[in-house]
């Protein structure tokens, strides 16, 4: 059983989506943490605030890791299936 065209090029997007958006995420933590190094007085900067929005964008990485592994598994199952025949 072939998989149709459409359901292939749907899910190549929505990896592609969900890989771009995780490491503009990461670059953001990245950029984050190198800023305050540099600069301690920010507002994002303070002891309980930093821990809460890494910890919120590493939430979003999982989510978007657990997207493109449902994909991967959706075209996988779908291209192994078979039609019985009675």
């Amino acid at each position: 059983m072939a998989l149709d065209l459409r359901v292939v090029i749907l899910s190549v997007v929505v990896v592609l989506i969900a890989v771009f958006v995780l490491f503009y995420v990461l670059d953001g933590i990245i950029k984050v943490m190198e800023q305050c190094e540099k600069d301690k007085s920010l507002k994002i900067c303070r002891t309980g605030t930093l821990p809460i929005a890494i910890l919120m964008m590493l939430l979003i990485v999982g989510g978007l890791i657990v997207i493109v592994n449902i994909t991967a598994y959706i075209l996988i199952s779908g291209a192994s299936g078979s039609v019985c025949e009675i």
